[in-house]
């Protein structure tokens, strides 16, 4: 159960809508024991829904990002290495050898949790993915900048994720960029975490679902409403999975020019034009 000092702050900060010490002896508060409970959690989306946190103050913005990260995508119960992985036998290990090569066979072995376990046990889950999308989705669609921080905190810390905040994302990105015709700072850096991410679809690689949004998204802004840092993002997302996505790696081949050339059919843009340059480097590169 949250204590009862962490409740008082969290009434607090309530009342005191336009006071930093509400979020700092919330923040105080939380962070006694190093982590972010459910019920802190819930608290503080029930808070941020209700629309009762303070306005225009970064303290709050701050404390949101990091309660909801650490809560969903680093407060599961990792499960422990066993001690032989930690500081292994090699006399047994080197005995383990000897009997596969002369039987043709290996002992049996303790099992324990595999590396998807414990890969698994570092992301975010289904479930707790529906819980902010409910939050968020609460007001309408189109995401406030503080949400998108979380969700770009979450897509750049997970190692896994749910499809269900994978679908989210993308289609609060859009809505995001379509209403007001802008592509902001703060959303490049959410769609740089969702392709590039140590969870993406690809890893590092771009797929071609990734590389169409780019586009769709590109093509919806005029130049003068996008981010300087949006030309890097699409140059380096797209180029990526030109070159290295399908069988011709370094290389662009005819199937893929067929699907450039439609893609950019609207016109060039800043961007497709740094594409364009991207492309021509990293070709002659690898001649």
């Amino acid at each position: 159960m949250m204590a009862n000092w962490v409740s008082r702050a969290l009434a607090d900060i309530e009342t005191q809508t336009e006071s930093a010490s509400g979020v700092a002896a919330l923040r105080a508060a939380m962070m006694q024991d190093g982590v972010i409970g459910e019920t802190e959690a819930r608290e503080l989306i029930a808070i941020h829904r209700a629309g009762k946190r303070p306005s225009g103050e970064a303290g709050w913005a701050d404390l949101f990002v990091e309660a909801m990260t650490d809560y969903f995508a680093l407060s599961r119960e990792v499960p422990h290495y066993r001690e032989d992985e930690l500081n292994p036998n090699w006399c047994h290990a080197i005995r383990r050898a000897v009997d596969a090569l002369s039987f043709d066979t290996l002992r049996n072995v303790e099992s324990g949790t595999s590396y998807n376990e414990r890969l698994a046990a570092q992301g975010v889950t289904e479930p707790d993915a529906q819980v902010l999308i409910d939050a968020f989705t609460a007001d309408g669609m189109v995401l406030d900048a503080t949400e998108i921080r979380v969700l770009t905190a979450l897509f750049a810390r997970a190692t896994v994720y749910p499809a269900n905040l994978r679908s989210f994302a993308w289609r609060a990105v859009q809505a995001s960029v379509l209403a007001d015709k802008t592509i902001q700072a703060h959303e490049v850096k959410l769609v740089r975490a969702i392709i590039m991410g140590p969870a993406s679809l690809s890893g590092i690689a771009v797929d071609q679902a990734e590389a169409d949004m780019l586009c769709a998204l590109d093509q919806a802004v005029s130049d003068a409403h996008k981010d300087p840092s949006w030309t890097v993002l699409f140059a380096q997302g797209v180029g990526n999975y030109l070159l290295f996505a399908g069988g011709t790696p370094g290389r662009v081949d005819a199937k893929e020019c067929i699907w450039l050339n439609e893609k950019l059919n609207h016109g060039p843009t800043t961007a497709t034009k740094a594409l364009e340059a991207f492309l021509a480097a990293e070709v002659s590169s690898n001649a």
